[in-house]
């Protein structure tokens, strides 16, 4: 699995548009829209994602030029608790 970044995206953008669009490259997991921040977190496939990077990054959807890229913040690995 991985997470895509989808930023830059139009106030009445919703989830169901974001699917919409996203399952076109594959099948989509999980949708996080974030409405305050006008972004977006989609789930899919390895190759899924990489494809709709390719396919959707500065493309138009409702007037606003969309901002893709495969999420790696994190690493994947967990935090370690620091001591005090």
């Amino acid at each position: 699995m991985a997470t895509l970044f989808v930023g830059n995206l139009a106030p009445d953008v919703n989830e169901g548009d974001l699917r919409h669009v996203f399952e076109e490259y594959g099948r989509v997991t999980s949708v996080r829209h974030v409405t305050r921040k006008r972004l977006a977190y989609i789930e899919l496939d390895e190759k899924a994602a990489e494809s709709a990077v390719a396919g959707l990054t500065g493309t138009q959807l409702k007037g606003r030029t969309l901002d893709v890229v495969i999420d790696r913040a994190g690493g994947g690995k967990p935090r370690k608790r620091r001591r005090r």
